[in-house]
């Protein structure tokens, strides 16, 4: 105990001698951890969320690793009852099956669909005797004459509804659990379909399980970024409520900032990606972090407000305040280490990353806000001086012999109307404390 107390007295120490250095020292490692922001990665696979080792789930990976596991994209084309023009009124209509065909035909070319199939393959399976290879090959009689053939009609029914207004295109593939495949893969595809050009009246969607999987990650950056923003927001908001001035609510929000962003660029370079339950850990960093902030700030300045030093307050929070929310801190990342013995990987990377971001907002608490809090009252103290004007830049010429050394009255000031506005300026009780 007296150990770690000494090591918090060489900190406080330190940074009160250095507070610039370590605030360069915290920016330094800052820019060098954003570098990794940028590269993490976010997760919807629901097999990077589950463990691997369960029969039923090894079964299922070993199925895709002999290329027998698909996934399915479908493709919905169907009439727009929301357009203007309903020239088209059955999704059968022949220039709807050339438009099919074609896109089908970009869909199959995909470097990742493994097979496609729509009701064009039945419609060019049944026109065989024809002599035709394309829808578009046909006259109108010929395809009329395919399209009410009954036996087609029956295998239609697989593509087609039953009121004949909406079709489908099915493609497979085996890409699901890579996330970034999949992400590439659906953007190429909507990229298809927004090539293909649709018939007026008519509109093709995407969907499917590895569409909804890239779609979900795209939730969940997004919502990662909104949670992490609208906390940090909150959290200044009620900061300089309890404290009444705007930097004093600035210096702790900065410092839970920064404990994100290192875990951030922490996870971009050790290849730890953002999941379902992961992308709430920032504004739960901040949540905590703040904790820590406020109680070392509120230390610090009632220290300084009882006539302390900057040297004498800033060395009894980082020991005092260091010594508590230590045990808080360790408490905490223990509590949250737990989840590591948890089987499931998503639960696993929530606790870890829980406990990594906890760490450093204890951290920068203790080494980081210290030095901020230095530089904050010499900011206040340079930019109050900078600010004298009028009457109060006069008097500041006259301060060091009009003011008695004991008190904080006016002496020996001949001119009574000057006294009486000094006063009733507060200029006076805005002398910078020795």
């Amino acid at each position: 105990m007296k150990f770690f107390k000494n090591i918090l007295k060489g900190m406080a120490r330190f940074q009160v001698k250095y507070p610039v250095l370590v605030f360069l020292l915290i920016l330094s490692i800052t820019l060098a951890l954003y570098g990794g922001v940028s590269q993490v990665r976010t997760v919807a696979s629901l097999e990077k969320m589950m463990p691997t080792d369960i029969d039923e789930i090894k079964a299922f990976n070993t199925l895709r690793d002999n290329a027998l596991g698909e996934d399915m994209i479908a493709i919905v084309i169907q009439i727009d009852k929301e357009s203007t023009d309903m020239s088209i009124m059955d999704i059968r209509n022949k220039e709807v099956a050339e438009y099919t065909e074609h896109l089908n035909s970009l869909i199959k070319s995909e470097m990742d669909i493994r097979e496609t199939y729509a009701v064009t393959d039945v419609l060019l399976y049944a026109a065989t005797t024809l002599g035709v290879t394309s829808i578009k090959d046909m006259n109108e009689q010929q395809y009329n004459t395919i399209i009410s053939n009954p036996q087609v009609k029956a295998m239609s029914e697989n593509f087609i509804n039953s009121d004949f207004t909406t079709s489908i295109i099915i493609a497979t593939t085996d890409i699901s659990a890579d996330d970034e495949r999949m992400k590439l893969l659906a953007t190429r595809v909507l990229k298809d379909i927004d090539s293909a050009g649709s018939p007026p009246g008519i509109k093709a969607t995407v969907t499917g399980t590895p569409i909804i999987q890239q779609k979900l990650g795209e939730l969940i950056a997004r919502d990662r970024s909104a949670t992490q923003n609208i906390s940090t927001a909150l959290v200044f908001l009620i900061t300089m409520i309890l404290f009444g001035t705007f930097t004093s609510a600035l210096v702790p929000v900065i410092i839970v900032s920064l404990s994100v962003t290192w875990l951030y660029g922490i996870m971009g370079y050790a290849n730890i990606p953002v999941s379902t339950l992961a992308g709430g850990v920032a504004a739960m960093v901040i949540g905590i972090g703040i904790d820590y902030a406020i109680h070392m700030m509120n230390k610090f300045k009632g220290e300084r407000k009882d006539g302390k030093s900057i040297a004498e307050a800033l060395e009894n929070t980082v020991v005092d305040k260091g010594m508590a929310l230590s045990g808080a801190a360790i408490a905490t990342v223990l509590a949250f280490l737990a989840f590591l013995f948890g089987r499931m990987p998503e639960m696993n990377r929530f606790g870890m990353l829980m406990a990594i971001g906890v760490a450093l907002a204890f951290l920068l608490s203790i080494f980081g806000l210290p030095s901020l809090l230095i530089l904050e009252e010499r900011a206040i103290q340079f930019i109050r001086k900078r600010m004298k004007f009028g009457v109060e830049g006069e008097y500041a010429l006259y301060e060091k012999s009009e003011i008695h050394p004991n008190t904080h009255d006016i002496v020996d000031v001949d001119d009574k109307e000057l006294r009486l506005l000094l006063k009733n300026h507060k200029i006076v009780s805005r002398r910078k404390r020795k």
